[in-house]
């Protein structure tokens, strides 16, 4: 879980192009952002089209209703 802001290190097109780099295997991990706090919207989103994810936002409906909605995608 991330609120999606780079304080330090790397940023998302250094994760972009990591990725890029991963093993098939590993490149199909889908990734599911939970979004809270003060998000980076846009980021959370290329993260998970990335990883053919998908985002969740717990913003303004909390971190349980996030999950809740959660369990009930998969």
């Amino acid at each position: 879980m991330t609120d999606g802001e780079s304080n330090t290190g790397a940023g998302y097109t250094d994760y972009a192009a990591r990725h890029g780099q991963l093993p098939e295997a590993l490149r199909t991990v889908p990734v599911f952002p939970v979004l809270f706090g003060e998000a980076n919207i846009d980021e959370m989103e290329q993260v998970a089209q990335l990883t053919g994810g998908r985002s969740f936002d717990a913003r303004s409906g909390g971190l349980d209703a996030a999950f809740r909605e959660i369990c009930g995608y998969q």
